[in-house]
């Protein structure tokens, strides 16, 4: 995911990558701001780590990478920012998870799939 804040006091608020087990695992954020000053700018990332007092400040600095856990372990995020920050985000998934998770959601209640049909190479649609 590439995100652009255009400044004006945007930011994003307090979530979860992964609140719901979706596969995401590990959260990777690359920051692309050069000449970044927070006090003045601001966008900071404020992580609140679960069964902590304390949150942490992460100033989006140009090649700066951070890296973290994507679940309810590390709620997140962006304070506003007053000038236009950049970053890519990308996930690193767990496979197992992952196909738990589109299991979830291409099945009924009941374990009854919904609409899915499989793709035979012999048979014509």
């Amino acid at each position: 995911m590439v995100a652009c804040y255009p400044g004006k006091g945007t930011g994003y608020v307090r979530h979860v990558d992964n609140p719901n087990g979706d596969g995401r695992c590990v959260t990777c954020i690359y920051y692309l701001n050069k000449s970044w000053n927070a006090q003045v700018q601001g966008g900071v990332l404020r992580i609140f780590p679960e069964g902590k007092l304390q949150f942490a400040d992460i100033e989006p600095k140009f090649d700066r990478l951070l890296l973290f856990w994507s679940d309810r372990r590390n709620p997140h995020e962006v304070q506003p920012s007053f000038a236009t920050r950049y970053a890519i985000t990308v996930w690193y998934f767990d496979a197992d998870e992952r196909t738990r998770a589109k299991d979830k959601y291409l099945t009924g209640r009941k374990g009854v799939k919904l609409g899915v049909r499989k793709w035979n190479k012999n048979r014509e649609s």
